[in-house]
């Protein structure tokens, strides 16, 4: 059986999607595809570069139309939240190809009207790794309530977005200061 590129995305996507990033090897990959391990290695260069791929399609669920900061905040964690692991794959990649996603260069235009470009780059960092941060914290947590390691908390589960925009809007009440 032949294999595109985009068969590999997509059953990496679905790989991560059920089973998290413990669960996405090149090897299994193959397995699931129906391909030998060397196949893949011939569309994609690396798991790097795959999960590159990955990260792309998981940010390609948000529209990033926002036209705040805020909302481009709430649009990057919805997106993430949609993908099991998509913090930890999306933070991966944000750490070796900054200037690849979606996120932090529309983050960037929303901040450089105020701010000088290199304090918007800043100011996009800051917030991106925000919202990583957040989501990677509850997706774990719920890996480990999917886990039974932990019981499922409603409450704190309920005030999460609450606990969210309430960081969100202390980032950006201090940037305000900056102006």
């Amino acid at each position: 059986m032949r294999v595109t590129r985009a068969q590999i995305v997509d059953g990496a996507f679905d790989a991560l999607a059920e089973r998290g990033l413990t669960g996405l090897s090149m090897r299994r990959l193959a397995q699931d595809l129906g391909v030998q391990p060397g196949a893949l290695y011939y569309h994609v260069a690396s798991k790097q570069e795959l999960l590159a791929a990955v990260a792309t399609r998981i940010l390609d669920g948000a529209s990033f139309t926002a036209a705040d900061p805020r909302g481009a905040a709430q649009e990057l964690r919805a997106a993430l939240l949609r993908v099991r692991d998509g913090a930890e794959v999306v933070s991966f990649v944000q750490a070796f190809r900054p200037d690849v996603l979606a996120p932090a260069t529309r983050l960037r235009s929303l901040f450089a009207d105020p701010l000088g470009a290199r304090e918007a780059e800043w100011a996009a960092r800051t917030v991106v790794h925000y919202v990583l941060g957040f989501v990677a914290g509850e997706q774990n947590r719920a890996e480990l309530v999917r886990a039974g390691i932990v019981d499922e908390d409603p409450v704190r589960e309920a005030e999460s977005a609450e606990a969210f925009l309430f960081g969100i809007d202390a980032i950006l009440g201090g940037l305000a200061l900056l102006r």
